[in-house]
């Protein structure tokens, strides 16, 4: 069992708390893995992705966006600052993202239709780049697949996803994936939407340093964990599991 080989489409590795330990993690991780999946959630973040992906070609690969809340941080002059950035750089990275809502931090909805306004305009420069949108949707999931359904053009692939049956049916009918995190070994819901969506439509990821199994700062090969449970809640074997999400994510991200 340990010597199965994971991927991780969704990390932070650019963050701080691997400050003290990033080449030595990269370098476990290369033992450990085909690929991961760098995440720009932020300005420094994105730019950080494409750093780590020139250092480590064909090891780490990255996309670049702005979590909701960063996103509507920004004023109008800066936000499009930064779109021109990601469309000037877009032969660097493999997606847009991580971009969407964030209804859990943000409760006041004028600034959450701001949110949505910066979402749609995200959604538009990932049609136009033809790179595939990586969405981060706490709370919002209901707006954000609601919105997708009407002005995605491209492939989409719900991080971290947390929201209903219902919502994720949805997502599934229009041929988008789900990405099951580590979260899904302390969490009933995570668990119950494993058990509705087809394996065909899954993706693995931790998002690293968050959603530590225990706690802990999470590292990308626990997508493992994550694997073994999906294959417990599928009746599968882990080898499938793997087998399965690694091809789907070669798919989606064109690696």
């Amino acid at each position: 069992m340990k010597d199965i080989k994971t991927m991780d489409t969704h990390c932070h590795l650019q963050h701080n708390w691997f400050d003290e330990d990033r080449d030595a993690v990269i370098a476990l991780a290369k033992k450990k893995m085909y690929f991961i999946i760098e995440s720009g959630a932020n300005a420094v973040w994105s730019r950080g992705a494409i750093s780590l992906s020139e250092e480590h070609k064909g090891f780490i690969y990255a996309t670049a966006g702005l979590h909701p809340i960063d996103a509507q941080k920004l004023s109008k002059v800066d936000f499009e600052a930064e779109l021109d950035w990601i469309r000037q750089n877009k032969d660097k990275i493999i997606g847009v993202g991580e971009v969407g809502l964030d209804y859990h931090w943000e409760k006041d909805e004028t600034m959450q239709a701001l949110q949505r306004e910066r979402f749609s305009q995200f959604i538009a420069l990932a049609n136009e780049i033809n790179k595939p949108i990586v969405i981060h949707s706490w709370e919002g999931e209901a707006d954000a697949v609601d919105i997708l359904s009407r002005e995605a053009k491209v492939t989409v692939v719900m991080h971290c996803f947390s929201g209903s049956v219902d919502v994720l049916l949805k997502a599934l009918e229009l041929g988008y994936y789900i990405s099951f995190s580590t979260q899904i070994l302390a969490s009933k819901n995570h668990r119950r939407l494993a058990k509705n969506t087809p394996l065909e439509m899954m993706l693995l990821e931790t998002d690293a340093p968050y959603l530590g199994p225990n706690r802990e700062k999470n590292m990308p090969w626990n997508t493992l964990l994550a694997a073994k449970k999906i294959a417990v809640i599928k009746d599968v074997t882990v080898e499938e599991v793997v087998k399965v999400t690694l091809s789907n994510a070669k798919k989606v991200f064109w690696i």
